[in-house]
């Protein structure tokens, strides 16, 4: 009989109607148009027919008399129990998708049965069909659930027709089980030491917090202070209720100002939900006067470390402060979380863990017990990036047209961020408690903006210093340079080295030129100008964006 870990049991322990413990994979499907109109029906009559029912897919939760809980295994399960089907007025919008993608994540899975179900969902506008994947945290994170459904597709529509996901076996490898028990030795050794010293008294909370990192032996180190998020609408008990609302951008968009900013993809991500979450706040009348704290994944392994084990922990990022520009927002967030892996990286991987334990442990257990008004929020909110796969994928002879992440909201959290690749986009979902946050729906709309604006004035600061370096070479500069090289060098205008040092300067005027010829072309397609209008600074446009000059050698006077 399994046995329930310590990790999948914090799942069930946390578990209410109020804060579900379920994941949810959203997959959008254009099916081929023979078979358009009725293959949602067909789709389930096919399903339907895979009785055979693999591990995880087959167990059922069971406590025993001593309220330790374990896995029974299923001889057989009854798949009318586990899968729907269900038709939106044709023809449905994603408005109307995401109202019941909502609906299904709002309510919670019967432990009496294995705990996961697959919804169809038909009527989309141009015959699409949707497929929701939904499982309990306990028996399969997000990652896994992903993987599985892409192990029943194929990159073509005749490789497509693999085993449904119930059928793929996610039992844990002997190698994950010692992990998880390596953890649970840490975790619990730790609260052992900290709870001796760790005072939950809300006037002496923060000192409880530097008592708890004493007793890791992690004093010393930089991890800012615990417990310093600011109080929002962002860390109210969610009710049981359920929102959902979905995205996309596209990756070469975002790799483009990777590549200028040196910044990663998820500082970029941040920065945009950052953006958008304090515009958000600001438009309700709830203003910020200190950045807000984002939960978010991350890798203690060091680089060059071999290994193939993620080492992934939970760390804190501090945001960025409420008056700054996107870009400005995406400098602070990148140092924030360079400083914090290193910081991470500073003590060992174990100690840390066992400072993300239990200060995100902390905080979820005064979700759940309603202590919000008592316990300073650790973190506003969870962001998280989970990779997907690059190629097109079809499922039962549909192409797969979007994924999307559906994740769960935190105890004393009312908004969760997910994004997810797949083929050239990232999607991205939004989970909230609607009766906490009215017209959440307006943060997915301000995202998209803030990703605009921040191209645009990346794109800006970038033609800015190209044309800089343009104008820093004009022609008496340039003159004014090759005299001083040719003094330094004892050369003649007269000599082949003097000729060979010109042209390489003047190619490298040239090269900046089509630079800012190529930015700029960017720049108008980016923020789609209107070739009519007259720009305010024409003159200097005229000036940045000149022709390349010819390679004529221009004659150089030397004083004597």
């Amino acid at each position: 009989m399994p046995s329930v870990s310590l990790l999948d049991f914090s799942f069930l322990f946390f578990e209410s109607q109020q804060t579900p413990m379920h994941v949810i994979g959203l997959v959008v499907l254009d099916p081929p148009k023979e078979h358009k109109h009725h293959y949602a029906q067909d789709l389930y009559a096919a399903l339907l027919q895979e009785t055979k029912v693999s591990a995880p897919f087959n167990w059922r939760l069971q406590w025993s008399i001593t309220g330790k809980p374990s896995w029974q295994q299923l001889k057989s399960v009854n798949l009318d129990d586990h899968l729907r089907i269900t038709m939106l007025p044709s023809p449905g919008t994603e408005e109307q998708l995401q109202k019941v993608v909502g609906r299904i994540h709002g309510q919670t899975l019967d432990r009496s049965k294995p705990m996961w179900e697959v919804w169809i969902i038909g009527g989309l506008q141009d015959d699409k069909v949707a497929l929701v994947l939904k499982i309990h945290h306990s028996m399969a994170d997000g990652i896994k659930a992903s993987s599985i459904f892409n192990r029943s597709c194929g990159l073509t529509p005749e490789e497509s027709f693999n085993k449904p996901m119930w059928q793929f076996d996610l039992t844990k490898t002997a190698k994950e089980r010692a992990q998880e028990k390596h953890l649970a030795d840490l975790v619990t050794k730790a609260a052992i030491q900290a709870t001796r010293q760790l005072s939950l008294i809300p006037s002496m909370f923060r000192l409880g917090s530097k008592l708890a990192l004493k007793a890791l032996n992690i004093a010393d180190c930089d991890l800012k202070l615990p417990f310093t998020a600011p109080k929002t609408i962002l860390n109210l008990s969610p009710k049981r209720s359920r929102a959902v609302s979905t995205g996309k951008f596209s990756f070469a968009q975002l790799n483009h100002i990777r590549s200028i900013t040196g910044a990663s993809v998820n500082d970029v991500l941040f920065a945009i939900s950052d953006q958008a979450l304090n515009r958000y706040l600001n438009d309700r009348a709830v203003p910020l006067r200190k950045p807000l704290v984002a939960m978010m994944p991350i890798n203690l392994r060091k680089e060059g470390d071999g290994s193939k084990s993620n080492r992934m922990s939970i760390g804190h990022v501090e945001l960025g402060k409420r008056d700054l520009t996107v870009l400005e927002r995406l400098e602070t967030i990148q140092r924030a979380t360079v400083d914090l892996k290193n910081e991470a990286l500073n003590i060992s991987p174990d100690a840390y863990v066992n400072y993300s334990f239990l200060v995100n442990g902390v905080s979820l257990i005064s979700g759940k017990f309603g202590l919000n008004s008592f316990v300073p929020p650790a973190s506003n909110l969870l962001i998280s990036n989970v990779p997907g796969q690059k190629a097109t994928a079809y499922f039962m002879g549909a192409k797969v047209d979007a994924q999307y992440p559906v994740s769960l909201l935190m105890p004393g959290q009312t908004l969760n961020i997910t994004f997810y690749s797949y083929a050239g986009m990232l999607h991205y979902s939004l989970v909230a408690c609607n009766q906490s946050l009215p017209g959440f729906e307006d943060i997915g709309s301000y995202m998209q903006e803030a990703l605009g604006d921040l191209e645009a004035e990346v794109m800006d600061v970038a033609i800015d210093a190209v044309g800089e370096q343009v104008s820093f070479h004009d022609e008496e500069s340039l003159a004014l340079e090759m005299a001083v090289v040719a003094a330094r060098e004892s050369l003649r205008p007269t000599d082949s080295a003097f000729d060979v040092i010109y042209q390489q300067k003047m190619q490298r005027v040239e090269e900046l030129e089509r630079q800012l010829a190529q930015l700029t072309a960017a720049l108008e397609n980016t923020i789609k100008l209107d070739p009519k209008l007259v720009a305010v600074n024409d003159e200097d446009v005229k000036k940045k964006v000149a022709k390349p000059r010819k390679q004529t050698k221009k004659k150089v006077e030397l004083s004597a």
